[in-house]
């Protein structure tokens, strides 16, 4: 693998910065690079306890008491916690060694957005290099602006942002990013379905790009479909007609495709009306994905709803919003939490919830996966609704 003479030279020097670029050089020469690229931003994910555990947080404190500090821009994924919110049922062990994780971070240099949608902030350009650990982010900035990420490791992550540097295979190559089969979508999309169809999609392919033939998107749209893509799929990238700038270009590059139809039988379901709670927020909620939710209960003069409707979203989202309408939002039993997500904190569990509808395929797969809570999918507009009409 080739390595420049700049390169050659900071290995010279030793210390934290060579290390990690010797670690990057490694990996690159075991993944078959041919060179290393310069990053743009990073965006590191296992930033929860209960994910990392102590393994992880003990790697954090020796690469952070080592003097290592990221030389490229640097964001990091929701925590198990919501800052400043004592309130909610986790335990002071598990606060406390996650506060451990995110000040080793911050001392490092990250920014602490805490968010798994870094995309609603940064807006790469296309070509642009990044090297992100979250699934979905990942997914997004490679198929809506096609920006250069591979679904890498959270610790690769951290090693990269010190290095400052990444190997370039997989999809920061461009041949490897052209779609190999055309789906086409006759169905009509709501969030919920998008979901459906990323987890569809991807079960019909082995891992190839796809071109996806559909029209209409919006940006709730996309983020269901790529979130739920990335889960299911090892590949997170997806050329969206009419999307992705270079879809034209990318098509026009396409050899011999296989096809694919996916209708509107494949993504029917089946609303729910036995669950504990309503969850939208995998990934964080943005602020139309909010105002929608206060739109449904604006219309029913904001009745306390009987189960509660938890949103997870950025600290930047929630400080958009006034106190008096957070407050409008918990006397109704909306619930904003931020820093953090369901998927990766202890909360549900405390509140005793086992049963969430959720509008995110995302969140139907992890959820009983990573913290034992059964999810359903549901349009939570329709949900909202059915339960406050019929006071």
């Amino acid at each position: 693998m080739y390595v420049s003479s700049e390169d050659e030279r900071l290995l010279r020097e030793g210390g934290c910065l060579a290390k990690a670029l010797e670690t990057v050089i490694k990996v690159g020469e075991a993944v078959k690079a041919d060179r290393l690229l310069d990053v743009d931003t990073v965006h590191v994910s296992g930033v929860s306890y209960l994910t990392i555990g102590e393994a992880g947080l003990e790697f954090l404190r020796d690469i952070s008491s080592s003097g290592a500090r990221f030389r490229v821009f640097t964001t990091v994924n929701p925590a198990g916690v919501e800052y400043g919110n004592l309130n909610l049922p986790v335990n002071e062990g598990f606060v406390k060694k996650q506060m451990e994780i995110v000040d080793y971070l911050s001392k490092m240099g990250a920014s602490l957005w805490l968010t798994c949608s870094p995309y609603e902030f940064i807006k790469p350009q296309p070509g642009s290099i990044h090297a992100w650990g979250e699934s979905n982010a990942i997914a997004y900035i490679n198929s809506v602006n096609d920006a250069y990420t591979e679904k890498l490791p959270g610790p690769f992550t951290i090693i990269v942002a010190i290095a400052g540097k990444v190997p370039r295979f997989g999809l920061y190559v461009e041949e490897n990013r052209i779609p190999k089969v055309i789906v086409k979508v006759n169905a009509k999309l709501t969030p919920v379905k998008a979901g459906l169809l990323g987890r569809v999609t991807a079960g019909k392919l082995k891992g190839e790009v796809p071109f996806i033939d559909y029209d209409g998107w919006d940006k709730q749209l996309l983020k269901s479909f790529l979130a739920s893509y990335a889960t299911y799929s090892p590949t997170p990238l997806a050329v969206i007609k009419g999307v992705n700038p270079n879809w034209r270009r990318y098509l026009g590059m396409v050899d011999k495709p296989d096809f694919i139809i996916i209708d509107e039988a494949e993504l029917r379901y089946e609303q729910p009306s036995d669950y504990d709670a309503l969850f939208i927020g995998c990934p964080h909620a943005n602020l139309e994905e909010v105002m929608s939710i206060v739109r449904v209960l604006e219309r029913h003069g904001y009745r306390k709803l009987m189960k509660p409707l938890i949103v997870s979203t950025s600290r930047f989202i929630k400080s958009s919003l006034s106190p008096e309408l957070i407050n409008r939002l918990r006397e109704a039993n909306v619930y904003l939490i931020t820093d953090t997500c369901p998927m990766v904190s202890p909360i549900l569990q405390g509140l005793g919830i086992r049963r969430v509808a959720t509008s995110s395929s995302k969140a139907i797969f992890y959820l009983p996966r990573l913290v034992n809570v059964n999810a359903m999918p549901c349009s939570i507009e329709d949900c909202l609704e059915n339960e406050l009409s019929n006071y």
